[in-house]
């Protein structure tokens, strides 16, 4: 068993990536990049929220393959860490990188964004993987939660430093953006440090012919799923709704630009209240999650998207992007850390990494479907409230998978840890 005050470090550099991972996810594919693909990369035509979804699609398709392969290299060699490292670099050096971009250059802004937000995606399954060795049956929700809800800090934080930044000097377009992804960089290289220090390592593994061994598992665990219904209920039922959730976050941006002639830095300043309400209930949730059914929540939570859905749809008010910063702000985080927490519970941690990959790839290869239904109906209809409406079917069809899904996984024996919280 880890000793107590390691552990409890780990809990704090995990906590702690997440503010920095949010950092990044906030400024880059959210917001800052996705408007400044669509406006100076694309050229702002009709077509370009269809290249947009396209390339997210295509980025999320390729790290989702990769993702159990990656789990299962992780867990036969005990290498989890050192690929936790590599791809965590890979996200932070490639935000550097975006600032190379020119306006028009089709080519390198595909090439540099795919791969920065592939490191970002690959590490991010990789550090979901560390929740079962870091806290314990009773208190997954509340650790999950905590991660969650604690990384809105990232995005606030990123925001104040992108508004000094831009007050010190006169900003083009161009200049703006770059100058977020600078900043986003910079936030993720250092707050992430402490977790490729703190979190648990392995001695790797040399007597194995590992990749070849990666494969044969992960196609083992394919065939062992229907055998697994719970896991696998819970995959499909994940996917869904992470189809609606990963549409809605990539084009959120642009929705709010071309529907309300929102600026880039008024959509950071709604943002900024997003994250303010997003900590609160997120770390709410995640307690809740440890206290009460599974099932009980998950209804509350996809009830609160309908609506948001519905909003999106339909109004025209004035006020729809304040209340769209607090409706999404209750829900957005609430949802992923409550659906990692209970996933968490259904795994073994002597495969923990292997399986996250898995999760991985189901929310990745739904939300290929999420972005091109978007882009696509976007781009025929030219109506982006059209697109937003086709969401609320993924959310349905996933609330019935989930429902079959137990909150726990009662045969699973979790270790004792000692864990304050």
């Amino acid at each position: 068993m880890t000793p107590r005050p390691a552990r409890n470090r780990a809990i704090i550099a995990w906590i702690l990536y997440d503010i920095g991972s949010s950092g990044y996810i906030f400024l880059i594919p959210g917001i800052a990049y996705a408007i400044f693909f669509r406006e100076q990369v694309c050229g702002g035509g009709a077509d370009c929220d269809g290249q947009w979804g396209l390339l997210v699609s295509l980025t999320l398709l390729l790290s989702g393959l990769l993702a159990p392969l990656l789990g299962a290299i992780a867990d036969l060699g005990n290498l989890r860490h050192r690929l936790f490292i590599a791809m965590t670099l890979l996200c932070g050096l490639g935000c550097f990188a975006l600032m190379t971009v020119q306006a028009g250059g089709i080519l390198w802004g595909v090439l540099a964004f795919a791969a920065t937000q592939m490191g970002y995606l690959l590490a991010t399954s990789l550090y979901d993987a560390y929740l079962p060795e870091l806290g314990t049956e009773k208190t997954l929700g509340r650790l999950s939660g905590w991660g969650w809800g604690l990384g809105y800090i990232g995005g606030i934080i990123c925001y104040f430093l992108f508004r000094a930044v831009q007050s010190a000097g006169q900003f083009n377009a161009v200049t703006e953006s770059r100058s977020a992804f600078l900043i986003a960089g910079i936030w993720v290289l250092a707050l992430c440090l402490p977790a490729l220090l703190w979190l648990p390592r392995q001695t790797p593994r040399t007597d194995l012919p590992l990749i070849r061994q990666s494969y044969r598992q992960v196609w083992e665990t394919l065939k062992s799923l229907p055998q697994r219904p719970h896991l696998l209920k819970f995959l499909i039922g994940f996917y869904l709704i992470s189809d609606a959730i990963v549409t809605i976050n990539n084009f959120l941006g642009i929705y709010l630009t071309t529907q309300f002639g929102l600026t880039l830095t008024e959509i950071l300043q709604y943002g900024v209240l997003f994250n303010l309400v997003s900590i609160p209930a997120t770390i709410l949730f995640g307690f809740l999650g440890d206290r009460f059914s599974a099932h009980r929540l998950l209804y509350g939570l996809l009830s609160l998207w309908g609506l948001a859905i519905g909003i999106m749809t339909f109004s025209a008010d004035p006020a729809t992007p304040f209340v769209l910063a607090v409706l999404l702000g209750l829900i957005f985080g609430s949802t992923q850390a409550f659906c990692r927490g209970w996933f968490a519970r259904l795994v073994q941690e002597n495969q923990a990494a292997e399986l996250f990959g898995f999760n991985a790839l189901a929310g990745r290869l739904a939300a290929i479907v999420g972005p091109l239904l978007f882009g696509g109906v976007s781009s025929l209809t030219g109506d982006q409230r059209l697109a937003m409406a086709s969401l609320a079917l993924f959310l349905g069809i996933g609330a019935i998978f989930l429902r079959q899904v137990p909150s726990s996984n009662l045969a699973q024996v979790f270790d004792s840890k000692e864990v304050d919280f």
